[in-house]
């Protein structure tokens, strides 16, 4: 099976896999775009096809409004995924991205196309467990700058230069506003087995508190530390998408 052209926002595409059996959807982190992705495509096997989900406000949809809640962000991913995927399929989100990707899980799993066969929350507290707002948001653009960098989302100094900010902050923030806001009183367990994904040294949440995702399933799940910060996906894709296959094994 495959995802056809999607003729949709919401989805990217970067790589046809015609003979795929089983489709990997991507959640970008806060601030993060499509492209963030766009070399996993190639780096999945024979047997695995991947869309990326493109939040409003940026790359491709750079003139649309920023979402309002972290829910709308999920809710119009579903929406789409519904109408162009089609057989199997996971749901992988990065930081922020494993939020979405829950509460895309929820939104999918009464739907016509069932729920995912798995979860890949990575570098994230689960729902429920993330404690106090950061205000993250509220800082000004030297503050922002300044952890993005710590996180290692960007090289020290890109954002230096005032234009890319004007592109680039815009979304951080509110993509971090989102996740301030969201606070459900009581996150509902998945009937999917869930991969949890952690840096060993990532500054903002710890590996045994990423570990915590274990509370909302009812099939299980596991813990994979692997080395790296907060973005350990990006020196360290090729292990991320070893634990991904390794898991999906039963379902291709």
């Amino acid at each position: 099976m495959t995802v056809p052209d999607t003729g949709t926002p919401w989805l990217r595409r970067f790589h046809a896999r015609p003979g795929a059996r089983l489709t990997v959807v991507l959640f970008p982190h806060a601030g993060g775009t499509a492209n963030f992705y766009r070399e996993w495509a190639t780096g999945l096997p024979e047997g695995f096809a991947s869309v990326v989900v493109q939040y409003p406000g940026r790359e491709t949809r750079f003139g649309e409004p920023l979402a309002a809640r972290l829910e709308d962000l999920a809710a119009g991913a579903a929406a789409a995924l519904e109408g162009h995927l089609t057989g199997p399929y996971a749901l992988l989100g990065h930081s922020m991205g494993s939020l979405v990707a829950y509460e895309a899980a929820r939104r999918l799993a009464g739907g016509p196309l069932g729920p995912p066969v798995r979860l890949f929350a990575s570098a994230r507290r689960a729902p429920g467990r993330e404690g106090p707002a950061s205000g993250v948001h509220l800082l000004d653009d030297d503050g922002l700058v300044a952890v993005i960098e710590k996180l290692g989302g960007t090289p020290p100094g890109l954002l230096d230069d005032l234009d890319l900010r004007s592109l680039v902050l815009p979304s951080v923030r509110g993509d971090y506003r989102l996740v301030d806001a969201y606070r459900p009183a009581a996150p509902e367990p998945l009937d999917v087995p869930i991969t949890a994904l952690a840096g060993a040294d990532d500054p903002s949440v710890p590996p045994a508190e990423v570990d915590r995702w274990g509370d909302l399933t009812t099939r299980g799940h596991v813990l994979e530390v692997l080395p790296g910060g907060h973005f350990f996906p990006v020196r360290h894709r090729a292990e991320v998408l070893r634990v991904l296959v390794r898991d999906l094994a039963g379902a291709v």
